[in-house]
């Protein structure tokens, strides 16, 4: 059935398996059942919402409600809630249900719920079994990282998103299985490489895309077991040797140079209409091993979902992301491990049967809860009996509908998150002037004028003429006028890989690397090829040759 989305005024349809599975999900208690009703907002919206109470790349200075020892946390520094350190949030010194409360049913149930966020204490950032890693979050059994997040067992890494097993890698998203790498997109097993992006097992190469198993290249795209190509052309070792010497890759000068010229270059060959591999009735990008997977991005070995933003081991989930490993009949959730029927919660983790909870583990038959440990039948972080439970939750759930909240995720308006610093802004970004229209909160990039660099113009272009003590002092960002500044341990990358100085903050560097990335969504276009019909994250207005997976296989063999 198609409708309107009440927030974006676009089209968009809601299918009878979508139906099916809302009724699939359908709460009952003391006996009656309680249907979400079908969603008014498109699945983006949806997404937009869910992600926007996320962030998982800004990090502030903030001290422990408990021992108030300085803490780095995800949460803004005017953020008027409770924070502790991970160590606390888990040990015997505090109890939440010590601060249970009533429902108050002259309020709304959003209402109600933002007070409890204020007094529950949380945890800064989200780590575990790291070692020399405080300035991280997302991250476990890390070591010797920096200003990394959403990583597991990467060493000596900076700068970079989602590492998997990686080591000595700066400013790189989404690599797995790789080490010493810069400024890289979606890699695997990958080493000793520069500016790659959607490739796999690829050694001592600069400038690639689309390509795999290649070593000693230089900007190519589309290439399989190659060595010595220099753009898509086959040389000598000597050959290649000595371009690769007159590029002088030591230099930013150089580098800046290239890198356009390296994307324009790109756009004379096809691509591929999506990254699918091994899955069956699948639509969306970057779907390893899945089944009946409908517009889902970053979703591996997962089945009958839909809607699903960044996932693994997931089966009947709908509108939700983060979600990893036996997550079961979950239904706008944001960040769950090993749940089952969980619907509008946010990192819940080994529960089941959780409603409009947030930040709870090893629970069942919970309601509007924060923070709870091995409990059930708690509402608001009151104990009830099972009987005392399903009659209020009966109670709120109608006084839910009336104030037409049932069925509705976590406003962005009670998010402790400016929009701007959040998930939601990488997916679906909006200007400052769009966000405050809509009333959510906007974080300005303040530029401290007292410490205001005046080394922009003395960043030397070579990493030969850089000298060791240009660690610590202060660099104003080309992009954004921010100042940063070069770790010790970023300068010995550099000086090893002998690559130049950023001239870009952190932050920029980031959201540059992230429009390599296509959008999360979909569009219906032909193959450039072919003809045939396809669903792709390239819109129609894009100048990429975009191929079907017959045709694209066709073109690079």
């Amino acid at each position: 059935m198609k409708k309107i989305c009440t927030i974006s005024g676009k089209e968009f349809e809601i299918s009878k398996k979508e139906n099916d599975f809302l009724e699939k999900i359908t709460p009952i208690f003391d006996g009656q059942k309680f249907p979400f009703p079908e969603s008014t907002v498109s699945p983006n919206e949806r997404i937009r919402n869910i992600t926007a109470h996320r962030n998982e790349q800004y990090l502030y200075h903030a001290k422990s409600c408990f021992s108030k020892k300085p803490l780095i946390s995800v949460y803004p520094e005017n953020f008027s809630g409770k924070l502790c350190s991970r160590e606390e949030w888990f040990s015997d010194i505090w109890d939440p249900m010590e601060f249970g409360k009533d429902f108050d049913f002259s309020r709304t149930f959003f209402e109600n719920y933002a007070d409890l966020q204020k007094e529950i204490p949380r945890a800064a950032t989200v780590t575990i079994g790291n070692e020399n890693c405080e300035y991280t979050t997302g991250t476990g059994y890390c070591r010797n990282c920096y200003l990394i997040n959403s990583s597991e067992y990467a060493e000596d890494c900076m700068y970079s998103k989602l590492i998997q097993k990686g080591r000595d890698i700066l400013d790189s998203s989404y690599a797995y299985d790789s080490e010493l790498l810069y400024e890289c997109f979606n890699v695997k097993s990958c080493y000793d490489s520069r500016f790659l992006h959607n490739c796999k097992s690829c050694r001592e190469s600069w400038f690639l895309k689309n390509c795999i198993g290649c070593k000693n290249c230089f900007g190519c795209v589309n290439l399989r077991q190659k060595q010595y190509y220099f753009l898509n052309k086959k040389l000598t070792k000597e050959e290649y040797e000595k371009k690769i010497t007159e590029l002088a890759l030591d230099k930013r000068s150089s580098i800046i140079g290239m890198r356009k010229n390296f994307l324009k270059f790109a756009l004379q060959y096809p691509q591929k209409y999506a990254e699918i591999l091994n899955c069956e009735n699948c639509t969306g990008d970057f779907l390893i091993d899945s089944k009946n997977c409908v517009n889902c991005y970053d979703v591996e070995k997962s089945e009958d979902v839909r809607n699903v933003y960044v996932g693994g081991g997931n089966k009947d989930v709908q509108d939700a992301t983060n979600v990893y490993v036996n997550v079961e009949l979950c239904y706008e959730t944001l960040g769950a491990l090993d749940a089952f029927n969980i619907d509008f919660c946010m990192y819940i983790f080994h529960s089941q049967n959780m409603l409009y909870c947030e930040q709870c583990f090893n629970c069942k038959d919970c309601f509007g809860c924060i923070g709870l440990r091995k409990k059930q039948h708690c509402i608001f972080n009151k104990q009830f009996t099972k009987k005392e439970y399903e009659k209020k939750v009966v109670e709120i759930i109608t006084h839910m509908k009336q104030t037409n909240e049932w069925g509705s995720f976590f406003p962005i308006e009670i998010s402790p998150f400016p929009y701007n610093k959040t998930l939601a802004h990488t997916y679906f970004p909006m200007t400052k002037k769009e966000v405050l229209k809509k009333g959510w909160k906007w974080e300005e990039d303040t530029l401290d004028k007292s410490q205001s660099s005046s080394h922009e113009t003395l960043l030397p272009d070579s990493i030969a003429d850089v000298p060791d003590s240009i660690c610590g002092e202060l660099f104003s960002c080309k992009s954004c006028n921010k100042n940063y500044k070069i770790q010790k341990q970023e300068l010995k990358f550099y000086k090893k890989s002998n690559i130049p100085l950023p001239e870009k903050c952190p932050d920029c560097r980031h959201l540059e690397r992230m429009t390599l990335r296509n959008p999360r969504e979909l569009w219906n276009r032909k193959c450039n090829n072919c003809s045939t019909e396809i669903q792709t994250t390239f819109p129609p207005d894009r100048s990429e040759k975009v191929f079907c997976e017959k045709c694209y296989s066709e073109a690079i063999n």
